[in-house]
């Protein structure tokens, strides 16, 4: 076949580039390094999460025992709270004894302030159960039992006074009686501000 230039234009034939030659016997060995190194990589890394698996593990046995440690002291706190709270009871009921607890003297006391301001009444029997206090006695008069009540009811000792028997025998009146004994409540401060 024949080519006609009509161009006018000669054109130079173009060299192609050349290939470096690669030997191809060391494609092999590549692949080969890639695989050795691919093997190190994959062991590095299995080592290096082993190693950590073990001292996750080591910690997790040490926070075990800790725990086991915390639960025992737990146990015994627990034992020594119940314990607390039961002699805070008996102290907090001691105390409420105490606090309600009436003083021979201090009871004896009132009644004898009540009985010196009454004429002619006299107490021959006084019994105490708790706050609640029995009397009998003898008066000469209707009006030197009802001073002897009010005269109770003065001290601030006495409370609830329930006057259960009263007999005529001989110009004289026997009586049986009981009462609250309870220490007068002080007045609290807005009370003395009022008054």
């Amino acid at each position: 076949m024949i080519r006609v230039n009509l161009a006018g234009i000669v054109k130079k034939p173009v060299a192609k580039a050349a290939k470096p030659a690669v030997p191809t016997n060391i494609l092999p060995i590549v692949h080969l390094a890639m695989l050795i190194a691919a093997v190190v990589g994959g062991y590095l890394w299995y080592a290096s999460l082993t190693s950590k698996s073990t001292a996750l593990s080591d910690r997790i046995g040490a926070l075990q025992e800790q725990q086991r440690q915390l639960d025992v002291i737990i146990k015994q706190d627990q034992v020594y709270e119940a314990r607390k709270m039961a002699l805070e009871n008996r102290i907090r009921v001691i105390e409420d004894l105490k606090k309600n607890q009436l003083s021979p003297v201090v009871v004896l006391d009132a009644l004898a302030e009540a009985i010196d301001r009454t004429h002619f009444v006299w107490l021959s029997t006084m019994s105490q159960s708790n706050a609640t206090l029995n009397l009998a006695g003898t008066g000469t008069s209707v009006e030197a039992l009802s001073d002897f009540v009010g005269n109770l009811k003065a001290t601030g000792y006495f409370h609830n006074i329930n006057l259960a028997r009263f007999d005529d025998s001989r110009g004289n009146y026997t009586f049986s009686m009981t009462c609250e004994f309870s220490p007068p409540s002080l007045p609290q401060a807005g009370e003395k501000g009022a008054n």
